[in-house]
């Protein structure tokens, strides 16, 4: 009898061992796994304040320039400051609700530093309006970079960890309750909305941020049709769903929010969140989740079950324009061709899981502020007389008419040539009015799918 004990207490001994090692060891993963983040968000952080620190002397120069060709290269320089500083703001484990206008800030100085480049360009002299807005953006980046530095001291000290919110502390802002980076950006955003509204023709501008969606038109919906409309949508069988309105967003694109919940709590099936537009009751973007398991179908078959997907929900005459696969799952972008144009203001994107096919995510934001009845006018210039005028060098491999957005939103029918130059692939937009060339961008063949640059 004492031998079995003793067995059974070495064996309970060996077990609490065995559970104390694992324990440990799972202590030093999350440990190494933290360590890992907070490292991670911190060189985001240190680039996105460098980068700051460096728009806020760009904008300095700007007060002295008078817009002769040689101004070129500072309006440039804010251009790519703002660019990478917003890039490494993205990285930050912090909402965008509370970097919305920090965010907003960068875009809008990057958009309106690259507008005047091109009149520096077009040798058109800088106004007293232009310094004007120079001058407070400078301010305001003046500011901002006060905050960071605020942020940077606590970082140093060992104040401030940025990786607690990815694990999960954070804290109550709306109560007041937090010292961590989210209290820290919840103040640099209150700071951002003190100032006024930048106005400009940009993509990024404040007053043709409030234009109105062009493609939804109709009657205002209720929540229960909402709720109808979003059963029918998603790419499931309804039956096996409840919806459930869960609330309203007042973004530009006013729409209910509907949650789609498997019944019974089937866990096999994807969760669903949409919203509905109010007027008109289209679908304005859709997101399910779910475990995607490794699957055979390839990017070819994804694009053309996106295609009969869209064409289903009344979304036709879509082509694919370019793609990105990742894990088990491709995103594919759409626009529309018109004509054997293409109408590259009315796009859409799907996701695709690649285990079974079906359509996990859809945007449509775009399309339904884009979308309306256009008469694409007749080129007045000749895909010969344009091509003559490009580049020696590149070696076009194909071309068409297409319609592009400009940065006012306004349209312009180009004609769009694809070509190569040592290796690298080009898309050239060149005005089919009057040949002047309105864009030029680089293709990029990633592992993940075909980008623009």
């Amino acid at each position: 009898m004492n031998k079995r004990l003793g067995a059974v207490t070495l064996l309970g001994i060996a077990l609490l061992a065995a559970v104390g090692f694992w324990g440990y060891r799972q202590y030093q993963m999350r440990q190494a796994m933290e360590n890992y983040l907070n490292n991670k968000y911190q060189m985001a952080f240190f680039n996105m304040k460098t980068h700051v620190n460096n728009l806020e002397t760009a904008l300095a120069k700007s007060l002295v320039s008078t817009g002769q060709g040689e101004d070129a290269a500072i309006f440039s320089e804010i251009w790519l400051r703002s660019d990478m500083a917003q890039e490494n703001l993205t990285q930050l484990p912090v909402s965008s609700a509370l970097t919305e206008r920090t965010a907003k800030f960068l875009a809008q100085v990057g958009d309106y530093a690259y507008s005047i480049s091109r009149d520096v360009v077009d040798k058109e002299e800088l106004k007293e309006q232009h310094w004007n807005t120079l001058n407070r953006l400078y301010r305001q980046a003046s500011d901002l970079n006060k905050d960071l530095n605020q942020m940077e001291s606590r970082l140093v000290d060992g104040k401030l960890t940025l990786s607690e919110l990815q694990a999960g502390a954070k804290r109550d802002i709306n109560k007041g309750k937090g010292e961590g980076p989210d209290r820290d950006f919840e103040s640099i955003n209150k700071n951002m909305q003190t100032y006024p509204s930048l106005i400009y023709d940009g993509p990024f501008s404040d007053h043709l941020e409030k234009r109105k969606p062009g493609g939804l038109k109709g009657k205002k919906i209720t929540a229960d049709q909402a709720r109808d409309i979003a059963l029918k949508f998603v790419d499931a069988d309804r039956k096996n769903y409840t919806a459930k309105v869960s609330g309203k967003n007042k973004g530009k694109i006013v729409a209910y929010t509907v949650d789609l919940m498997p019944r019974g709590n089937n866990n096999n099936l994807p969760k669903f969140t949409c919203d509905v537009s109010q007027v008109g009751g289209e679908v304005v973007w859709y997101l399910g989740s779910r475990e995607i398991k490794p699957g055979g179908m390839t990017i070819e078959q994804a694009k053309e079950k996106a295609r009969r997907f869209l064409e289903s929900r009344g979304i036709k005459n879509m082509k694919d324009t370019y793609y990105r696969k990742q894990g088990n799952l491709a995103t594919i972008q759409f626009a529309k061709m018109e004509d054997n144009v293409m109408i590259y203001p009315d796009q859409v994107k799907c996701t695709v899981a690649l285990d079974d096919g079906r359509v996990l995510g859809y945007e449509a934001s775009q399309y339904w502020m884009s979308n309306k009845d256009r008469n694409v006018p007749e080129p007045k210039l000749s895909r010969e007389e344009v091509q003559a005028k490009l580049n020696d060098h590149m070696k076009v491999r194909s071309s068409r008419l297409a319609v592009i957005p400009m940065r006012n939103y306004d349209e312009v029918l180009c004609w769009e040539f694809i070509g190569e130059i040592n290796q690298n692939t080009y898309l050239v937009y060149v005005n089919a009015e009057n040949g002047k060339k309105e864009k030029v961008m680089m293709l990029v063949d990633t592992p993940d799918g075909r980008l623009t640059m």
